[in-house]
């Protein structure tokens, strides 16, 4: 019995880390690339800017959002601030362009702040751009120019992470290793079923397609996939780049990684039949693979290692295999117990590995006995 949760958890664990990439990638290399048009129209745009406490970014990312190219198109930038108590409001109104929008609804957590800023939206497209995300010259057309394919609803953008303190190794490295793993899925997976969902960093979405996110879910999957659901394809553009600086500090990157969790499982269920290749054909598979097993891969981790464990003196294979298992797992607790530790890079691999299961695992309990997070705080260096 033991060998048989042992090998079923190995294949499943294979399969999420390398098998889906793998076969992903052979299937993409069988599909035309789309390309975007080079003749689109230029539209009325609008930049969507949910805050909290951002008073010491948000001028910046103004002044990074109007000094981007639109290539003719009118912009509007609607900022709306959720509560903010350290004059998030009042900074953006200070920064004296008449097409910047504030709004103030009080604190009322982040899927209605989007709602709420997206009445106010009248662009034919709508940016979505997270207060801390500073983008890249060029963002702006690389996804305009999507919106000419009426087969387009969506088009993600690509992020890139770097640690607080701009020094190697350490949770920014490990989650630029990480992000870049995603976001090649996210290639192969825009050329067969197109991409997944979006990352709130940036995004983009025709307008009449974007609606309020339930509360509780995670924004950039609900607005994203709506694309799906109207039968529009979601695009992945490389040269909508923006830059975010991850914090150092576990129990901040911890808290931030268990919301995300919760409210991503009840993002997937919510989203359930988006799982029906019968209706969604190869998008179900990535879907599925993606985002459902990935989701599931904390259960397989324990249960091939409490069977390893249960294994060992079955053979020399199962004996090294749990030496191992448990070196990676005590190196990863050293890394997590001392900063300094992690710019050593494999104990720094590890770390984030453990860090990011060990709150998957524990956004699912969350999300299974009923917990809800509504409002959100964001990660910063200290906190």
């Amino acid at each position: 019995m033991m060998e048989l949760i042992f090998w079923v958890s190995a294949i499943v664990l294979f399969y999420s880390f390398v098998g889906y990439g793998l076969i992903l990638l052979i299937i993409s290399r069988l599909h035309r690339t789309p390309t975007a048009p080079d003749n689109w129209a230029p539209q009325k745009v609008s930049f969507l800017i949910a805050a909290y406490n951002e008073a010491g970014l948000i001028t910046e990312k103004l002044a990074n959002t109007v000094s981007l190219d639109s290539h003719g198109a009118e912009v509007e930038i609607v900022v709306v601030s959720d509560g903010s108590t350290d004059g998030t409001a009042d900074v953006a109104r200070a920064f004296g362009d008449p097409r910047v929008t504030v709004l103030e609804p009080g604190r009322v957590g982040k899927a209605e702040a989007l709602g709420l800023g997206l009445e106010h939206c009248t662009g034919d497209v709508v940016i979505f751009s997270d207060a801390n995300a500073i983008l890249a010259e060029g963002t702006l057309i690389a996804l305009l120019r999507h919106f000419s394919d009426p087969d387009v609803g969506g088009v993600c953008g690509q992020i890139t992470v770097e640690g607080a303190d701009g020094k190697t190794g350490g949770i920014g490295f490990s989650e630029g290793l990480f992000w870049n793993y995603d976001q090649a899925l996210k290639t192969a997976e825009s050329r067969v079923g197109g991409a997944v969902s979006a990352q709130g960093s940036v995004y983009a979405m025709r307008r009449a397609l974007a609606a309020t996110p339930a509360p509780g879910c995670t924004d950039d999957f609900m607005i994203s996939v709506q694309a799906v659901r109207a039968g529009k394809r979601l695009v992945f553009e490389p040269d909508a780049r923006t830059t975010e600086i991850v914090t150092e500090n576990v129990s901040s990157e911890m808290r931030r990684r268990v919301r995300s969790s919760e409210r991503g499982w009840r993002s997937l269920m919510t989203s359930a039949g988006l799982m029906n290749p019968f209706q969604h054909g190869w998008y179900a598979w990535q879907l599925i693979s993606h985002k459902l097993i990935r989701r599931l891969n904390p259960l397989f981790l324990i249960l091939l290692f409490i069977s390893n464990l249960a294994l060992v003196g079955h053979g020399w294979f199962y004996t090294v295999l749990a030496l191992c298992q448990i070196a990676f797992y005590a190196l990863a607790a050293a890394a997590l117990a001392k900063p300094s530790f992690r710019r050593f890079k494999p104990a720094s691999i590890a770390s984030f590995f453990v860090l990011a299961h060990v709150a998957m695992a524990w956004g699912f309990y969350r999300y299974a006995t009923g917990r809800r997070s509504v409002l959100w705080t964001p990660s910063r260096e200290g906190t």
